[in-house]
């Protein structure tokens, strides 16, 4: 009897074992290892991405540059190439509006008297030109004040004219512009005064070129109160003006003169 039972119990013992290791087997046969969670799996080696170059700033081409318009060269209406061909000391066309003055303009190269008795062909005449005197001015108009002289012819030709009409006030006031023509341009003077004035040489007793002295020469011109002065006094030139005098006898006394006188405009 002990021996069945030590049998019994070995039975069921080795039987036990032989189902624990069947179980055992067959829990391995179905076990699959979990998969790693993404988190705990190694970082793939991941490539930086490539920077996509930023475009610099696009080089802007220099603007063309537009060419200013060339202006017209200047053709003055004055024939100048055929004065000249007659006498070359012509240099300008002078017109006073509203008078018979329309003449060209001389200077002589050495004789400043010369033109007092020739005409402006150069030849002899007692109503002599309109001229200029070399020692005082130049032929550009660029000097402070230029002087212009010419006879007061009886017939009104020359500057003869000039006094019976600057000194009507409605004349002056109507009839304001002197035109000058030169072969390179044209210059346009407004006048502001005209008045009867002393045998003074002008150009020879004042340096315009010195601020004192042509304001004191303006100064006097604008205290003069003969009934026969006309005087724009808003257009009072002011030193750096340049400036025009027409100059001829006074009608009424040879000894003194007459003058009609204009500042360049702009």
């Amino acid at each position: 009897m002990n021996r069945r039972r030590v049998f019994l119990v070995l039975g069921c013992f080795f039987l036990l074992c032989a189902i624990g290791c069947g179980v055992y087997i067959y829990s391995r046969t179905l076990y699959t290892p979990p998969a790693q969670s993404q988190a705990m799996a190694p970082a793939a080696a991941t490539q930086a991405p490539t920077p996509t170059p930023t475009p610099g700033p696009t080089a802007t081409a220099a603007p063309t540059a537009v060419p200013s318009p060339t202006p017209e060269p200047y053709i003055s209406p004055v024939d100048f190439e055929a004065l000249r061909a007659v006498n070359g000391d012509i240099y300008a066309w002078l017109q006073v509006e509203g008078t018979p003055v329309d003449y060209p303009v001389v200077q002589h190269g050495s004789d400043d008297s010369f033109y007092l008795t020739h005409d402006s062909d150069g030849n002899y005449s007692a109503n002599g030109a309109i001229f200029s005197q070399k020692t005082y001015n130049g032929t550009d108009f660029s000097d402070p004040v230029t002087v212009l002289y010419g006879h007061r012819m009886a017939s009104g030709t020359m500057f003869g004219a000039l006094k019976d009409d600057f000194s009507d006030p409605a004349f002056f006031a109507e009839h304001r512009s002197i035109t000058v023509y030169t072969p390179e341009r044209e210059l346009s003077y407004r006048i502001f005064a005209a008045v009867p004035y002393s045998n003074e040489h002008i150009l020879y007793a004042h340096d315009f070129a010195d601020e004192e002295d042509f304001d004191a020469f303006f100064d006097g011109i604008y205290a003069i109160t003969d009934a026969d002065a006309q005087l724009d006094r808003d257009a009072r030139p002011a030193f750096g003006d340049r400036i025009i005098i027409l100059s001829t006898c006074l009608k009424v006394d040879r000894t003194r003169r007459y003058l009609v006188m204009g500042a360049l405009l702009p």
